[in-house]
């Protein structure tokens, strides 16, 4: 579209009206690289702007809305992203809000569990430890103690997604009394490069997915209802399940064991 050459200007306090800035965040916008005024008088610095460029910085103010940083909006408005990867970023991001209110809303709420939902579970690099334990308590116990000896070793914790349990056998409450349950904790934290045996990567996955809660024997009843509906959903399993922990145990004062939240999922193949 060719622009009018005798189009209307306007100065900085229509711009600002209009647009419902001050002239501080005007200005910084001009700063950072993503506005450039229509005219600025060389002898008094004044500027004006046109309508385009009333139109750029909504574009700017609905980037910012959804939750992009200053730097994000630039880049990705003057192309300066990897597409691809922008994409893939903002979708888990969307997922992991998504997740976040339903985990909310369901506490809230104090409904009953989902059922049946399939749910893609985002990417994660986590400290991984192998334990074997008898009860509820000693489960309690050894995840704490693994969760201090990752926070010792100087591993960043990645507090924007859960922690977890994987675990192999699908009847592993049946006889944890007298074999003990035997579990991976999975502690999510920031990518290093430290060739560290118990960190382990975990790709995206698809998975069947249930939510729970309350107390930590809730999680038994869990483990044994996400199974049987999952075979009721004629489904396969294409990788070891997991107990994920939006709030459990130590996870704050303010929470009550009744309100503690699982969420059981068991990966499936994402081939059609």
């Amino acid at each position: 579209m060719k622009l009018p050459s005798n189009r209307k200007v306007f100065t900085s306090a229509e711009v600002c009206r209009a647009c419902g800035i001050s002239r501080t965040s005007l200005f910084r916008l001009e700063e950072i690289g993503f506005l450039k005024p229509y005219h600025v008088n060389p002898e008094n610095g004044y500027r004006y702007y046109d309508l385009q460029n009333i139109t750029v910085i909504g574009q700017y103010q609905r980037m910012q809305a959804i939750g992009l940083s200053k730097k994000e909006i630039v880049d990705l408005y003057y192309e300066r992203v990897d597409s691809k990867k922008f994409l893939e970023e903002q979708r888990q991001r969307l997922n992991m809000l998504e997740r976040f209110l339903d985990d909310y809303e369901f506490r809230h709420n104090h409904g009953k569990g989902h059922s049946g939902s399939i749910v893609t579970i985002p990417s994660v690099t986590c400290y991984c430890k192998d334990i074997t334990a008898t009860t509820t308590d000693e489960i309690a116990k050894y995840n704490y103690f693994t969760h201090e000896e990752c926070v010792s070793k100087g591993y960043r914790m990645l507090g924007s997604k859960p922690l977890f349990a994987e675990y192999k056998d699908r009847n592993i409450w049946a006889n944890y009394l007298t074999y003990g349950i035997n579990y991976t904790l999975c502690i999510p934290v920031v990518p290093s490069c430290d060739n560290d045996p118990n960190v382990r990567y975990f790709p995206e996955i698809k998975a069947f997915s249930i939510i729970e809660f309350g107390e930590y024997s809730t999680i038994t009843k869990i483990c044994r209802d996400s199974w049987e509906e999952f075979d009721k959903s004629g489904l396969t399993a294409s990788a070891p399940a997991r107990i994920i922990m939006h709030v459990g145990s130590y996870a704050g004062a303010q929470y009550r064991s009744e309100d503690f939240c699982y969420e059981a999922v068991i990966p499936i193949s994402d081939k059609k």
